[in-house]
């Protein structure tokens, strides 16, 4: 994707997850939340759907779209960063399902289709950070 697709999802994140920790701890009940029912917006479904949408194209957006410069390092960092949020999902899971059972357990299913491409997210930008700090520093 172009370079600029990766200010929209920054905005798509900026929004989306923020709102969705907002969501979790309200324990996705919005039927008392005023002004989304002024809004006539606390049908449920309609809403956790657009959170997990806003999330993931975010997410995809700012993943997939090009860095000014690209280069075989650019794609040889975004491939470990890959690999260090499956790694750390993987950990995760393991840990959770020993951790919790029944319901407890499907809540963090859900969770974990969110958390997986903000761990790459998160990782690609701390691994892209230190290479360009270790080339400023080399110069």
């Amino acid at each position: 994707m172009p370079y600029g697709f990766k200010w929209v999802g920054w905005l798509l994140l900026a929004i989306a997850v923020p709102a969705g920790i907002w969501a979790a701890a309200i324990g996705f009940n919005y039927q008392n939340v005023e002004f989304l029912q002024a809004l006539q917006l606390s049908d449920k479904p309609l809403i956790n759907n657009h959170l997990v949408l806003w999330m993931w194209l975010g997410v995809i957006f700012v993943a997939c779209s090009r860095e000014k410069i690209e280069d075989e390092m650019i794609s040889r960092i975004r491939l470990n960063a890959l690999l260090v949020a499956l790694y750390i999902q993987a950990a995760f899971i393991i840990v959770a399902t020993f951790a919790f059972n029944s319901l407890d357990f499907l809540n963090i299913m859900v969770y974990n289709l969110v958390t997986y491409p903000i761990i790459f997210v998160g990782a690609y930008r701390v691994m892209l950070w230190r290479t360009r700090k270790e080339v400023e520093d080399e110069e």
